[in-house]
């Protein structure tokens, strides 16, 4: 069977990663399935129509209805995290899902599974979004299915949550009283070279039962991410000033206070930032060679894009109901910035 032919499934097909990366195997020529728990959303996005594409509605919080997704799938790509602010406790969330999908996709007998993971050195105090991104990968691992791991860092793209974040800490607070993890070495990843890598290790049978750490060119402290973006966006210089005293719950109510990223999501994200985030294997760069776009030239067609509109996935596009306060584009008349009024009187 010619590898175009084979069903490809990606699960969590309405978040910002999986979002992009359908229409990118649709492209490529691939037969895709892709997998959500509302088919509402999935009817929305452009390529819903598409004539090799297949909807299909399912929760991995319910095995049977994973298992039925999965029927006739040669390789899946597992791109679920449960950091909603609806689930109470995320790490069980991602847990119970990853089992159900796991044992779904061996009674299919799926030739491959792809994970997209979080960056991190095994040997640091992880925090507990990096902890229960590891157990996934082990509970993934524990079956009969090769599984291909991707560990990523911050990924560069417009609608990604934590570069949003770092765009509304820049382009609304010229001086900012920072915590220290802004001074934290990290290594982040253009959106363009994530899906390459996910979707060339289709074909390279090298990926099978790998981990591969994933990043682009560059390893650039936060603060240094937030220096280039202000240049990038033509921003007045920004002071920032790390200081010691803020915690990762602080760091998630002033990450909550400045940009529309609530402080359920804000709070593991933060506490990731502590983690320095380096490639350690660079295999992946043998077996998949590309062109790895800068920090600045990602930040570059990241703002281009916002800019155009041209957004086409977003961090709220994942779980049930995206926040009212990101559904329509623009800032409400309290977030700052200059606003103009011409009032007039009749006598």
């Amino acid at each position: 069977m010619n590898q175009n032919q084979k069903v490809i499934a990606v699960l969590g097909a309405t978040g910002y990663v999986g979002g992009r990366l359908v229409p990118s195997l649709l492209e490529k020529g691939c037969r895709c399935r892709a997998i959500g728990r509302s088919l509402d959303k999935l009817k929305s996005r452009s390529w819903a129509n598409h004539p090799n594409i297949e909807l299909v509605k399912a929760d991995v919080s319910d095995k049977s209805s994973v298992t039925g997704a999965l029927k006739g799938v040669h390789a899946a790509f597992y791109l679920v995290h449960s950091m909603n602010p609806s689930e109470k406790d995320y790490k069980e969330a991602d847990r119970k899902a990853a089992e159900n999908f796991r044992l779904a996709a061996e009674q299919n007998g799926l030739h491959q599974i792809i994970y997209l993971a979080g960056l991190g050195d095994d040997d640091d105090a992880l925090s507990d979004h990096l902890k229960s991104r590891r157990e996934v990968e082990s509970i993934l691992k524990a079956g009969n299915i090769p599984v291909t791991i991707f560990r990523a860092a911050m990924i560069i793209g417009s609608g990604s949550a934590s570069f949003e974040i770092l765009r509304y800490l820049v382009d609304r607070l010229p001086v900012m009283i920072t915590p220290k993890w802004v001074n934290t070495p990290s290594q982040p990843i253009a959106i363009r070279n994530v899906l390459t890598y996910l979707m060339e290790c289709l074909s390279q049978n090298e990926t099978l039962g790998k981990t591969f750490d994933i990043g682009g060119p560059e390893i650039l402290t936060y603060d240094e991410l937030m220096r280039i973006y202000a240049i990038e966006a033509g921003l007045p210089r920004r002071l920032i000033i790390p200081v010691p005293v803020l915690t990762p719950r602080l760091s998630s109510y002033w990450i909550h206070l400045v940009t529309p990223v609530p402080a359920s999501i804000a709070k593991p994200l933060a506490e990731g930032l502590k983690n320095p985030v380096i490639c350690r294997n660079k295999d992946i760069l043998k077996i998949i060679p590309q062109e790895l776009l800068s920090a600045k030239e990602a930040m570059k067609r990241a703002l281009k894009r916002t800019g155009d509109g041209d957004v086409d996935t977003s961090w709220t596009d994942a779980g049930r109901i995206p926040p009212v306060e990101t559904i329509s584009d623009g800032d409400p008349e309290w977030a700052g910035g200059t606003v103009y009024r011409d009032v007039r009187c009749m006598p």
